[in-house]
């Protein structure tokens, strides 16, 4: 499999510098002839990497006439099916790959299917037959299912909301209704209230002969790791219980139900307090990962999740796990959640790297791993954050010493697409291919003197994020079909 990777390498790589324009000679964003997605870059490792991944994502794309309907595989490859936890990672990836269609139909079809009959779960793996994949479902009584997937779905929907406007992922009837469930009744069910969740058994809702069932012990894991034994709670099902529940609050907010959404905030930041005074461990510097049914805490991991969501807000706390994520060995599903993090948390050389270790993988054949890298180096090396809900792109450049300019052309938005290009970390132009205007909100590195725009001195904005690494932005109305440079200044 190496071999052959390190083939296709120098073939993207030939092909590139054969067909591409020349280094020195930056693209032309505006021009409106270009259609389709593209990467252009002095960074060839990068335009590989990016090329490879498109190209392999669009492999994974399904028949329209499957029964399922649109659907691209994000499971193990072979399977023809698509997993919870799988699409609600792969998604913006995908959706930066014009699967668009693709991502509304499977996700649908996840929340048409929570029910009562299955302890308010749906199915963890569906086909492109629309069945439950018979790998992990006997009946409702008997399949496999990890409890973290109902909060980590709906986190999903509401991130493929923002990215794209569409309204029936907030709005659709399904997709409220399971939002309400998973928040509600399926928390219940499933005793993962903050107040009781640390008492609650690791093996639920089982009815009738236990021996007799397939997927006996696994009808309700506590975690998405699946090799240890006696789980009662994790701190990766803490971390997704938190993020569903503020992801539902905003979904609320947008419906004007703000006092409920406070409420729902509330019992999130409950999650936290529990896990801050029960789950670290001064003695490592880490989290326990996993509190066993003896009530004995274990670690384990990376504790990837609760950072992927969130959770931990402490900076030396964050700063520790990042370090166990540099030097702990992880499978490619895990690795893959890595170099967006990094970038998160302004790490780019280390995310840099992470780019290329998910590209050389023995396993990249993994779907997962195309999805990641797509939106790693749209959301991670270009910066790239859609918020629907203010009408508002951001973009926050983290070129590495290997990358001095980088441009992608023609990402999927809101309503139609986009195009930036990064000359520097300082200098970045985007234009508006959707059909209505949007504020532009343009991010440098440091606290900057000066953000303008064709000469002209924008007003200032300075943040800081989790671990006080300090930015400074300005924000610009970006007409539709204009293209606008705005620069920073020390």
């Amino acid at each position: 499999m190496y071999n052959i990777r390190l083939i296709i390498y120098f073939f993207l790589l030939a092909s590139f510098c054969a067909c591409q324009q020349p280094l020195n000679r930056l693209p032309n964003i505006a021009n409106s002839t270009h259609k389709d997605l593209s990467i252009s870059s002095d960074d060839t490792t990068l335009v590989t990497v990016f090329q490879w991944a498109s190209n392999t994502s669009k492999n994974y794309v399904g028949n329209d006439l499957d029964p399922v309907g649109p659907w691209y595989e994000a499971a193990l490859p072979g399977r023809e099916a698509f997993c919870m936890r799988d699409i609600s990672h792969q998604c913006i990836g995908e959706e930066i790959n014009n699967h668009g269609r693709q991502n509304l139909n499977m996700f649908t079809r996840f929340v048409e299917n929570i029910s009562e009959e299955k302890d308010f779960c749906t199915y963890w793996e569906i086909s492109k037959d629309n069945l439950p994949a018979s790998v992990d479902y006997e009946n409702d009584e008997d399949f496999w299912y990890n409890l973290n997937a109902n909060f980590d779905l709906l986190d999903a929907c509401y991130r493929l909301y923002l990215w794209t406007g569409n309204p029936q992922y907030v709005e659709d009837p399904r997709f409220f209704n399971f939002y309400r469930l998973t928040c509600g009744e399926y928390i219940k069910r499933w005793q993962l209230s903050a107040d009781s969740i640390m008492y609650r058994e690791g093996i639920m809702n089982v009815r009738g002969d236990e021996n007799k069932k397939r997927f006996k012990g696994v009808r309700g894991l506590p975690s998405y790791e699946e090799s240890v034994p006696n789980l009662k709670v994790t701190g990766d099902l803490l971390a997704s219980i938190f993020r569903g529940l503020n992801s539902y609050a905003s979904i609320l907010s947008l419906h004007g139900e703000k006092y409920e959404a406070s409420k729902i905030r509330r019992k999130a930041e409950d999650y936290i307090q529990l896990y801050d005074s029960l789950w670290w461990n001064p003695k490592t510097k880490n989290y326990f990962a996993y509190c066993l049914d003896d009530g004995t805490f274990k670690e384990g991991g990376t504790n990837i999740f609760p950072l992927w969501f969130g959770f931990v807000h402490s900076p030396e706390r964050i700063e520790s796990i990042i370090r166990l994520m540099e030097t702990k060995e992880t499978n490619v599903e895990i690795m893959s959640y890595c170099p967006l993090l990094f970038y998160r948390y302004g790490k780019a050389e280390q995310a840099y790297t992470f780019i290329q270790k998910l590209f050389q993988n023995e396993r990249c054949d993994y779907p997962e791993v195309s999805s990641a890298l797509l939106e790693s180096i749209v959301c991670g090396t270009a910066g790239l954050q859609v918020k629907a809900d203010e009408n508002k792109i951001v973009t926050y450049p983290q070129l590495t010493k290997q990358t001095s300019w980088l441009a992608i052309e023609n990402i999927p938005v809101l309503t139609g697409k986009i195009s930036l290009i990064h000359y520097s970390n300082y200098k970045t132009a985007i234009v508006n291919k959707t059909d209505k205007s949007f504020i532009w909100r343009a991010v440098f590195p440091g606290k900057l003197k000066q953000i303008s725009e064709s000469g002209r001195a924008l007003k200032l904005f300075v943040q800081k994020d989790a671990l006080g690494n300090v930015s400074t932005y300005a924000e610009i109305i970006c007409p539709v079909g204009e293209m606008i440079v705005l620069e920073g200044f020390n």
